[in-house]
């Protein structure tokens, strides 16, 4: 061999080395800056990462303590969808404090601490509320606060450590605007997605999550195998029939409405909860904060705030979305035992409501939101086959981003994937409610 064979050779292998070695030493900077835009939820440590050619990034044994406890979450590992661009051409150091334009993170097999601990504890309590909305029909059936279902009750449903898989996608449309989806994933369980638009209160190019301001959240749920355990155990441990449970947990429901909000379900709206607990169900809700907060006033809300500080329309399956709005009680309808319960019950959480208001309140910060101008990173298309396949993201009427896969179109419906670890996950959309497919720039 000459010696200007071995001198290309020798090029060659550089210019194929270095892209090589700059991905993957450029990963940990990113990897730490990652782990680093997370500290705000609490502290998290790994075991180690690796790298492919394409920038995929797996981050192996993650270990999350969440703020304010010293219980810990099991995460098998972390992958990162990003441009290998982005590792190849950014600086080590921006990498550490800078998060790319759009990503796609997933949390693959996240596993709650034990039943003795505190956090199991709280997360139960909640009904594994943000991850799932509506109590999970513990009314009239649950044994614990709130209400809610004991431990007893969660392991007899089989759902005291449920597996979970998040992957959470955000795509900056513009100087100021978030588009973002979380899509949560329980087994054997169910299915939920929130999405929705975050203002940012600035343009740094640095983007940061905590600070940001939201205004409306939209929420899907489906139903895989949880309401058929839950109502086989309560219409037949705690009721005769499924029909008794559903009904007591209406009535348990709008108890507490009458109680706590002064008013009741109409006939239509109970009737809807009632089917709402009925096996394979899926519903969509939209919940319009009466005013923006920032995502860190958020995080401390339990499901009955955000409750009380929204408006919300909601749809059962395929039907129209209708508002849901409290109607004034009927107390011709109740007997006078349970009138007497309720107005007494309702007298002392509006002393206790009263005592509350008149400490010193704290100083409310006044949020203010931007409109970017910038126009938007994503290619929209005219002919949305041409999309089938690919990532997408779909803007609806109602303003809800939805992420996934475009799986395919119809003259009704257009079908997408935006579950993971689950090949037979979909949601069809309706064809007249969708504004525009997108494919990422």
């Amino acid at each position: 061999m000459n010696k200007k064979n071995i001198i290309i050779i020798v090029v060659v292998a550089a210019l194929v080395a270095l892209p090589w070695w700059r991905i993957n030493h450029n990963s940990e900077f990113f990897v730490e800056g990652v782990m680093s835009h997370l500290s705000h939820l609490g502290d998290w440590s790994y075991r180690d990462h690796s790298v492919s050619v394409s920038g995929d990034i797996a981050i192996k044994g993650v270990q999350f303590k969440p703020r304010g406890y010293q219980d810990v979450i099991h995460v098998d590992s972390i992958t990162v969808t990003t441009d290998a661009r982005d590792l190849l051409f950014t600086k080590s150091t921006d990498l550490l404090v800078k998060l790319p334009s759009e990503l796609t993170v997933n949390f693959n097999q996240v596993r709650l601490p034990d039943a003795n601990s505190r956090l199991l504890s709280q997360i139960l309590k909640s009904n594994y509320y943000p991850v799932v909305m509506g109590y999970l029909g513990a009314f009239g059936c649950g044994e614990g606060p709130g209400p809610s279902f004991s431990v007893a009750q969660w392991q007899a449903m089989g759902v005291l450590q449920p597996i979970f898989d998040v992957k959470f996608t955000y795509a900056l449309v513009d100087e100021y605007n978030i588009d973002f989806n979380i899509n949560i994933h329980s087994p054997d369980n169910w299915y939920s997605t929130w999405s929705g638009g975050l203002a940012r209160a600035n343009n740094d190019e640095r983007l940061a999550f905590h600070d940001t301001i939201v205004d409306t959240l939209y929420y899907y749920y489906a139903d895989q195998g949880f309401n058929s355990r839950r109502n086989q155990y309560c219409g037949k441990e705690k009721q005769p029939t499924f029909a008794a449970y559903r009904s007591k947990s209406s009535d348990a429901l709008q108890q507490m409405l009458r109680i706590y909000a002064g008013g009741e379900m109409s006939s239509k709206l109970a009737n809807q909860y009632q089917r709402s607990l009925q096996p394979d169900v899926e519903y969509n809700a939209i919940f319009k904060l009466k005013e923006p907060k920032y995502i860190f006033e958020m995080a401390g809300w339990s499901q009955s705030e955000l409750f009380k500080n929204s408006t919300i329309e909601a749809a059962l399956g395929e039907q129209e979305y209708q508002d849901i709005k409290l109607s004034k009680i009927d107390h011709l309808d109740l007997d006078i035992d349970t009138l007497r319960r309720d107005m007494e019950q309702r007298e002392a959480v509006l002393k206790q409501r009263e005592q509350k208001a008149n400490k010193p309140k704290e100083l409310i910060r006044r949020i203010k939101t931007h409109v970017g101008g910038q126009q938007k990173k994503e290619y929209t298309l005219k002919n949305w086959s041409d999309a089938i396949g690919q990532s997408v993201k779909i803007k609806t009427k109602r303003g809800r981003p939805i992420f996934g896969v475009l799986k395919g179109i119809s003259a009704n419906q257009v079908t997408v994937s935006t579950r993971f670890k689950s090949g037979d996950a979909t949601i069809n959309i309706s064809r007249k409610d969708v504004l525009s497919i997108s494919i990422a720039h």
